[in-house]
């Protein structure tokens, strides 16, 4: 059965990772995924690509994000699914569903912790920001009005293997749970391990959490992760294990040559394709 939600949100956004192949990605996954409910495109416009307080394309991406918020404070869903676009499309997603959710927990199911801040960045792309901001730091255009969405304990790491000297200091200083490629390869089911049963989850899911020698179309490849078949084991454990209210797929560049199939694989474990 194909998981259900209110509204289905294709938001090109590519300004985070100041890479344009990602933009295709949004239509790429919506043409893969059949809706559910309503389908809403967002518009992304381009903008000069200038840094700003240390950020690259902030006004574009500030003006994507306002858009989003505006959108979904009218709808005021209560689930979503994001189509992406960078691993910023679904940050907004995540503050609302958080805001209805208080006990929601976030999976992080991605190469990348994107928990730099504008002063810790060695880029400057705020697409390595977004989880920091979701946790209430960094620039106020990525946080929202609301402050902080999430915090450090509701939310696991899953396949996260590059990280920069600042995220690791900062996973390490507050503990957070870490579910590394080792892990995933010896027994995927286990990345629900100890959160309870039933709880609301969203999940975040950069593909280039696989190996690139499984699925190289994405924006950043990441050599040493789990291959895709074991992230989808992993993605049906979770959704198996909890009440699944939003689900962001992000940083898909489908101009690079690979086999769909792979994609598919993933897609399938959350129960988006028939």
């Amino acid at each position: 059965m194909v998981w259900q939600r209110d509204v289905d949100l294709v938001v090109p956004l590519w300004q985070g990772g100041d890479d344009v192949r990602i933009a295709a990605g949004a239509s790429a996954l919506a043409h893969l995924i059949p809706p559910s409910g309503n389908r809403l495109h967002v518009a992304v416009t381009d903008g000069p690509r200038t840094t700003i307080d240390g950020i690259r394309n902030l006004d574009a991406i500030h003006g994507t994000l306002k858009r989003l918020r505006n959108r979904l404070t009218r709808r005021d869903p209560h689930r979503t699914l994001t189509l992406g676009g960078d691993c910023l499309s679904d940050l907004v997603a995540v503050q609302h569903l958080a805001a209805r959710h208080p006990d929601m927990v976030l999976y992080w199911v991605d190469a990348h912790t994107d928990l730099n801040t504008p002063t810790t960045s060695p880029s400057g792309r705020a697409h390595g920001m977004g989880l920091r901001a979701l946790l209430g730091e960094g620039h106020p255009h990525l946080i929202g009005p609301n402050g902080p969405a999430m915090s450090t304990p509701a939310v696991t790491l899953v396949g996260s293997r590059d990280l920069d000297p600042a995220e690791t200091h900062y996973v390490r200083h507050h503990g957070m749970a870490w579910v590394d490629t080792v892990e995933i390869i010896a027994d995927p089911t286990r990345v629900t391990a100890p959160r309870p049963p039933g709880t609301p989850a969203y999940v975040h899911l950069d593909v280039d959490v696989c190996d690139p020698v499984d699925l190289p179309a994405v924006a950043v490849p990441t050599p040493d992760g789990p291959r895709a078949d074991s992230v989808a084991e992993a993605l049906a454990a979770i959704h198996a294990h909890h009440d699944i209210v939003g689900i962001g797929i992000c940083e898909y560049a489908p101009v690079v040559e690979h086999d769909e199939t792979r994609l598919t694989t993933l897609l399938s474990a959350l129960d988006l394709t028939d």
